[in-house]
């Protein structure tokens, strides 16, 4: 009994800390590093193409509203998978999670170090420093941050969330207020089809959202908050996606803006806010940065977790510290794995797009699942405070099943392209995204296999859900 206590979550985490989580998530150094890029592209539409991008989150909005209503737990997605669409699926699913998750904190915490030296060399430009140490740096620090527990966690992520929430807003109402009309025309000076392509980047700058259901297992009240949540924080993101990349482009011309490269941000805000301006944007990317990091390894300490309940893993892995009831062998097994991967000094570009494919894939997997909750899951289905009906069931599967293969295609094109935009290339991230997807099943049976040597039969396990996992869906624990 004492172990099956050591293995639930304890509900501590209120509506701001999860709305702090989930925004910090999915904003990161995306709208600081790559807006000019996307900004030479398209032209002053910037703002329009971050705004259409939202569409296909939208119906990833829907089904999460189901899902974690239905089942507010420890690694919701991964737990809906296994039991819905079958063990294999599930750990095919599972491994592609943990390298979204791994891969995209890897690029966040090289991005965090390249941010920081570019920030110094602006004041002394002979400063040189290797970014693979900060990026180790950051990942260890944001790992003794979850290691003391959700609540300094949580803690730390609502501090951090308004640093990017208010710097954002301000350089953005400071954009706006110091605007020019004529850095506003003509609205798309390269055409269609590129405002189409920087669309496509965009949607890649809103992947996260689904995370939010891997840490239902700390949510206080989580069938009314996990919902809320995700609304708010859409609704949130949605406002930053629009008012810094207006703010941009309404004070600064596109084209100057393209040239200035990675920090035409932080030079804008330098000029339409002198003195402070320069500090202001530091501190928002800071804070879109590191929230993305603590988050990262939050979420994916929890899916690891949710793996040893049912065996996938070994049993040790749901360990929960005896003093601060943290993840701790699993936050471990995250660090080390971010480490490996910096060190490894794989292109940005690379982590990005591994993240996204992975993202996409288990975003078509999930809507199957969720489409079939009300059927595989009535019991539960039942004390979801969010049902639609038929209709808007299947409207939000196929949704998000025609959008997620729009954007995989796209990527899985981008990795063919040369530095000349053209198809020649051998698409190695997609080999290796297909080699961890190939792991993963591999990695099933080879578990059921020694398991079933130890009499331990892991089908049975994937086939009902855990016990620690079923008293976080009956809400057992106190808040």
């Amino acid at each position: 009994m004492a172990e099956q206590k050591l293995e639930i979550m304890q509900r501590k985490v209120g509506l701001l800390e999860t709305v702090a989580m989930i925004v910090g998530l999915v904003i990161g150094a995306a709208i600081f590093v790559l807006l000019p890029t996307m900004t030479g592209m398209t032209g002053p539409s910037v703002y329009i193409a971050m705004a259409v991008a939202a569409i296909p989150s939208i119906f990833v909005v829907l089904f999460e509203l189901q899902l974690t209503g239905t089942l507010p737990v420890t690694g919701a997605n991964y737990v809906t998978v296994t039991r819905i669409a079958g063990a294999a699926w599930g750990s095919i699913i599972a491994f592609a999670a943990v390298l979204a998750l791994l891969a995209a904190n890897i690029l966040v915490a090289t991005g965090f170090a390249q941010y920081v030296i570019g920030f110094i060399q602006s004041f002394n430009p002979s400063f040189s420093l290797n970014p693979a140490i900060l990026a180790i740096a950051v990942v260890l620090f944001f790992a003794v941050i979850n290691f003391f527990g959700v609540s300094v966690t949580a803690w730390i992520q609502v501090v951090l969330f308004l640093c990017l929430l208010i710097g954002i807003a301000i350089f953005g109402i400071a954009g706006t207020v110091n605007v020019n009309p004529v850095n506003l025309t003509p609205l798309f000076p390269n055409g269609a089809l590129m405002f189409i392509v920087v669309v496509v980047l965009g949607c890649m700058a809103w992947s996260g959202l689904l995370a939010l259901a891997d840490i239902g297992g700390d949510i206080k009240n989580p069938r009314r908050n996990l919902p809320a949540a995700l609304i708010i924080a859409f609704f949130v993101i949605l406002f930053l996606y629009i008012i810094q990349p207006y703010g941009l482009v309404a004070s600064m011309n596109w084209k100057e803006v393209a040239k200035i490269g990675n920090t035409a941000v932080m030079v804008d805000a330098g000029r339409i806010m002198p003195g402070i301006g320069i500090y202001v944007v530091f501190v928002a990317a800071m804070g879109a940065i590191l929230t993305t990091i603590n988050a990262i390894i939050w979420s994916c300490a929890r899916d690891l977790l949710a793996w040893a309940r049912d065996g996938l893993l070994p049993r040790a892995v749901a360990h929960l510290n005896p003093r601060f009831k943290s993840a701790d062998v699993a936050i471990l097994i995250a660090t080390i794995i971010s480490v490996l991967g910096i060190l490894l000094a794989a292109t940005i570009d690379k982590y990005a797009l591994a993240s996204v494919l992975a993202l996409m894939v288990i975003q078509i997997v999930l809507a199957w699942c969720v489409l079939k909750i009300p059927q595989k899951l009535p019991e539960l289905y039942a004390k979801s405070l969010i049902k639609f009906n038929t209709f808007w069931r299947w409207f939000t599967f196929l949704g998000a099943v025609i959008t997620s293969v729009f954007i995989l295609l796209m990527g899985i094109l981008l990795d063919t392209m040369d530095k000349d935009g053209n198809p020649t290339q051998v698409p190695w991230v997609v080999i290796v995204f297909l080699g961890v997807l190939a792991l993963g099943a591999v990695w099933y049976f080879s578990r059921r296999a020694y398991l079933k040597s130890k009499g331990i039969d892991l089908d049975g396990n994937l086939k009902k859900i855990a016990d620690a996992t079923l008293a976080e869906a009956e809400e057992k624990l106190a808040a």
